[in-house]
């Protein structure tokens, strides 16, 4: 197991970073999007790389695939990156009522197919989830651990069980009371300016709930995609068992000054997972896919580049 906290300070660390051939007119090619039809579900993804290695890419809320591009400039030559957007996200379109551990690996495997690759031929592949896809991709690695020969975690979700989103999903009342508060939530936003002045609320938690709670819209979304994703519930200790019993490289990234996912869960994850187990601390905060971020995820992804490393 491996601890590093890295730096980016004055791009010191950026510059030993070669430009991969990706980078050209191929990585903006990539930005086309392209759709799968897999009847009667529309699933709408994009491709970064020509790799060797198959790498899934499962992104966070309110997100698409896209938003792995940068991240797949970077590991282009090593990996092919398929981002697929999530039901009810982008333009993917399911039309299940629900979606679950077994959907998730039908879709990969039908865009592996498309890709020239046959899961279900024993062909591993490398999964990748960040926040909410972190949760994702934490229970298909749980689900089917011998197809997997990498998972890379990035602010993941799905380490601990947020005890409000146990409630919104996992009890009848708790739903009902969660449904109604989207519909009518002033009582929620006197009780978190409450919690705000007293300190029990700190800043960037306020913005990042109001981020999804202003809009009438967004609240709608927010409880049809809370409540869709219930099914994916890893659980951490049947994880960590999975991980040493498999040998399964597993990394996790997380920012120094991430107020909505903490490093500390991470790393109690690692603690327990084994040797082929690493945690890496950015100078950041949630938003690790941005380019400058990406770029040192992918470096070691790639290197495992210990330089410019000071313990935590």
């Amino acid at each position: 197991m491996e601890f590093f906290q890295y730096s980016n300070a004055a791009g010191i660390f950026f510059q030993a970073v070669p430009e991969p051939s990706f980078s050209g007119t191929d990585y903006f090619q990539s930005l086309c999007p392209m759709l799968l039809q897999l009847h009667p579900h529309t699933i709408h993804y994009h491709v970064f790389g020509k790799g060797p290695r198959l790498l899934f890419c499962l992104h966070g809320y309110g997100e698409t695939g896209i938003e792995f591009a940068a991240l797949g400039n970077s590991l282009g030559d090593a990996y092919t990156l398929v981002c697929p957007d999530l039901p009810l996200h982008g333009n993917t379109r399911w039309e299940a009522a629900s979606f679950g551990v077994e959907d998730l690996y039908g879709v990969l495997v039908a865009l592996a197919a498309a890709e020239g690759k046959n899961l279900q031929a024993s062909e591993p592949f490398c999964m990748a989830g960040y926040s909410m896809g972190g949760r994702l991709a934490l229970s298909l690695a749980e689900r089917y651990p011998d197809t997997l020969s990498e998972l890379f975690l990035v602010a993941p979700d799905g380490l601990k069980m947020n005890f409000w989103y146990w409630l919104s999903t996992q009890t009848t009342w708790g739903n009902l009371l969660f449904r109604k508060t989207m519909e009518r939530p002033n009582w929620l936003f006197s009780g978190m300016e409450m919690a705000r002045s007293l300190h029990l609320l700190n800043q960037s938690i306020y913005k990042f709930t109001h981020r999804f709670l202003d809009d009438p819209r967004q609240r709608q979304d927010l409880y049809t995609r809370w409540t869709y994703f219930r099914h994916f519930r890893p659980d951490k200790n049947n994880l960590q068992r999975l991980i040493r019993r498999h040998g399964l490289r597993t990394l996790l990234f997380f920012g120094k000054y991430d107020r909505i996912i903490t490093a500390k869960q991470g790393r109690r994850f690692a603690r327990s997972s084994g040797e082929q187990t690493g945690f890496y601390l950015l100078e950041a905060g949630h938003r690790l896919l941005k380019p400058s971020n990406a770029t040192t995820i992918a470096e070691i992804i790639l290197t495992g580049k210990k330089a410019s490393v000071t313990q935590p």
